[in-house]
């Protein structure tokens, strides 16, 4: 198996991990952005185990199965970061409620298509939410009365890949049945292709969000 065969989306996954272990600090205020390392390392090795699966692992498996149940994990975890780095009130008890929307929207996919068909209405759903979540977050910006340097904080970057991603995601999973037919040298579908490049753009968002966290920490030493 040649590396260049390997997704950019998988190898992106991988170095945004890597750069979670060795950029963010061990001791933060804002603690919930360790869960980033843990995550990313289950989003790694989901999207690889998917990949290697029939190509080099002998494995007649339905990859919806996969993506299906890893579903509610990612949705679940960007509300909860979502609900940390908004700073409005009762922004809590709003992902708390999307979340048990999420949920529901998952069960009823699931009873009326089952696990063999990937769940791409309920991934629209969720798309459309953190898009949703992404622009209150901006919103929430104008609303500070001390001056803010965004490009220097982690939440707007995290929330910028957020919003390129799922922005233009949430867009082609409403043609996720076309998308999927149409391929690209009667290979690879025009969707996965799509998806791959703005995968990188998002975990380069992320990466320079961890670069935020561990130039904060350095300062705030330098300072003490």
């Amino acid at each position: 198996m040649s590396i260049t065969k390997i997704p950019l989306s998988v190898i992106m996954e991988w170095m945004c991990l890597i750069a979670s272990i060795l950029f963010i600090p061990k001791k933060l205020t804002q603690s919930y952005w360790r869960m980033f390392i843990p995550y990313l390392a289950l989003v790694a090795v989901v999207e690889t185990f998917s990949y290697l699966v029939g190509r080099v692992i002998d494995i007649d498996l339905n990859k919806h199965y996969i993506y299906n149940s890893f579903l509610l994990v990612w949705s679940l975890f960007h509300l909860w970061i979502f609900a940390k780095i908004i700073p409005l009130k009762n922004i809590k008890a709003v992902c708390i409620t999307i979340g048990f929307a999420i949920v529901v929207c998952y069960i009823v996919e699931w009873a009326y298509f089952d696990f063999t068909f990937y769940l791409y209405r309920t991934d629209t759903f969720i798309g459309g939410i953190i898009v949703l979540l992404s622009v209150i977050y901006y919103i929430s910006l104008f609303k500070q009365d001390e001056y803010h340097d965004i490009l220097k904080d982690a939440s707007f970057w995290f929330v910028t890949g957020c919003l390129i991603f799922y922005g233009t995601t949430t867009s082609i999973n409403a043609f996720f049945e076309e998308l999927v037919r149409i391929r690209i040298k009667g290979q690879v579908s025009l969707r996965y292709i799509i998806i791959n490049i703005f995968n990188v753009i998002m975990y380069s968002c992320w990466i320079k969000s961890f670069l935020c966290l561990r130039n904060k920490k350095i300062y705030t030493q330098a300072l003490s």
